[in-house]
């Protein structure tokens, strides 16, 4: 008796528990992927060390004219200190092309690919990074997460 009444209890509470429409109200969706890349070279990031700063890096490519570059030297919260944080709100899916200039030292040509997510109940689709590549340099991906490593050898 008492194992029908569980049973009986728990189909009635799945069943009328569930909403068809989520409260969107209540849900912050997150803006389209920014791009953040550390340098690395002989072991050292070299935006952390003030090698290059937001005075010697220059950054030319696709659709630049909105592009947002900031150079983070301290990134609070983050993992690792020394960023480029690319970010542009015309960013569509597709590939992107862009040139990183560190002072007179480097010239790394990127390619950058963004899709579309899944849709989501409240906020839809959101454009998500899916590949970055830097010619010959080795690039490490952070998983699931636009944080980029070039290495500079």
């Amino acid at each position: 008796m008492n194992k029908k009444i569980l049973i009986l209890f728990t189909v009635f509470f799945t069943l009328f528990s569930c909403e068809d429409d989520p409260d969107c109200s209540t849900v912050l969706c997150a803006a389209g992927d920014s791009i953040n890349i550390e340098f690395i070279s002989n072991g050292e990031n070299v935006i952390a060390n003030r090698t290059y700063t937001a005075d010697n890096i220059l950054v030319t490519g696709d659709l630049v004219e909105n592009l947002n570059v900031q150079v983070r030297d301290n990134v609070q919260g983050g993992t690792t200190t020394g960023l480029l944080e690319l970010s542009n709100f015309e960013w569509q899916p597709g590939q992107y092309n862009y040139s990183v200039r560190l002072g007179t030292d480097w010239v790394i040509d990127i390619v950058v690919t963004f899709s579309l997510s899944e849709d989501f109940a409240c906020c839809g689709r959101r454009l998500i990074l899916t590949d970055l590549s830097a010619g010959d340099f080795s690039v490490e991906r952070t998983t699931f997460s636009s944080f980029y490593t070039i290495i500079l050898e």
